[in-house]
């Protein structure tokens, strides 16, 4: 199985957008293009969390999200240096190991566009400074060939604007397996847009909202206010989460090319039982390769999932090499496999289903 040449060029545009949180209008407006063309209505919050609404003709319709988020990690300039150098903040949880030498991208307020690297002291300096082989993110300076503080503002460079460590979109292997920077989760906003795609003039018996929110990173801020503003009755999140599989794996911990990931346990919520194992009896129908998954982290299952009396929440998620880098791999099949599971899934559902699933502990 390899991915069309539609999703490949849906992949590189999404995951070569820039949209650290908190700055995600680059994501959404090319979510909003597509969504225009396969949506009745298009929703916002006040945040930049953006829907797209399928609506049902039924009779008081339920209604169903699938949510994915918009923003990557990142950082943000702290302050300008007088030789034009920048310094940084980090935005979610990018490590200071992956940056020494990386290229970078950076998008000022009006959208302009430069391109740089991570710079540092010159090594006998470093390590009469540095004792271990981790240098420090105080060490590290940004450099986009400004020659001045005057010169970099000049040009638009501000305080809080965005910076991404750059990387490219690769089709590798005859197109098995995917790189590219921000994966985690451009994953979930292409899946949506190719599950609004499959369900195009199909009749559903709720209304069904597939988005994107913005600040997953920096604590599912984004969730909480989409939440409030499509008020679900069940919700399905799309998440791209850590492979560990570099030296063989074991599971619980993720492999790509194993599978989508179905996840029983994570830090910041637990599935709804009963939707559950209607997903898992639902893979091994379809004979949809899958591996069971636990992690100490969490997705925007864990706002949704607690937003008004409680929503019953299920993740729908496939796993990536080296997350919250500029080069994450993941397997096509994995996706096309994640793409199939998830539209079968919402597809089954009907207000019976949704009814088991709100009395699951009763």
């Amino acid at each position: 199985m390899l991915c069309s040449n539609e999703t490949l060029a849906l992949m590189k545009e999404l995951t070569q957008a820039v949209g650290v949180s908190g700055q995600e209008r680059q994501v959404c407006r090319i979510l909003a293009r597509h969504y225009e063309a396969l949506a009745d209505e298009i929703v916002r919050d006040n945040n930049g969390s953006i829907y797209a609404v399928k609506h049902s003709s039924a009779p008081d319709p339920f209604r169903v999200m699938v949510a994915a988020h918009s923003d990557e990690v990142g950082l943000v300039v702290r302050q300008i240096r007088p030789n034009g150098l920048l310094k940084a903040s980090v935005i979610g949880g990018l490590y200071d190991e992956v940056l020494p030498g990386s290229r970078l991208r950076l998008i000022t307020d009006e959208g302009r566009e430069f391109r740089g690297c991570v710079s540092s002291l010159a090594q006998k300096m470093l390590r009469e400074r540095v004792t271990s082989s981790r240098i420090p993110l105080g060490l590290l300076y940004l450099d986009f060939g400004f020659t001045s503080e005057a010169d970099a503002r000049a040009q638009g460079v501000l305080e809080g604007c965005q910076v991404v460590i750059d990387g490219p979109f690769e089709v590798l292997n005859g197109g098995k397996r995917l790189l590219s920077k921000a994966w985690d989760d451009r994953f979930g906003c292409i899946l949506g847009v190719e599950l609004l795609q499959a369900l195009k003039g199909v009749e559903l018996p709720f209304d069904l909202y597939v988005g994107a929110d913005v600040q997953e990173e920096v604590g599912l801020r984004g969730a909480k206010t989409a939440a409030n503003l499509v008020e679900p009755d069940l919700a399905i999140v799309l998440d791209c989460t850590a492979a560990n599989d570099v030296e063989g794996f074991e599971p619980p911990t993720g492999g790509i090319g194993q599978g989508i990931m179905v996840r029983f346990n994570d830090g910041t919520y637990l599935p709804n039982r009963t939707m559950f194992l209607d997903y898992l009896a639902l893979l091994r129908e379809k004979g949809i390769p899958y591996q069971m998954h636990e992690s100490r982290g969490g997705t925007d299952a864990g706002a949704i999932n607690l937003s008004a009396q409680a929503v019953p929440t299920l993740t729908a998620c496939i796993c990536a090499r080296n997350v919250h880098t500029g080069s994450l791999m993941i397997d096509a099949e994995d996706y096309l496999h994640c793409v199939e599971a998830v539209t079968a899934f919402v597809s089954g559902l009907d207000r019976t289903k949704l009814e088991r699933y709100r009395s699951n502990n009763f």
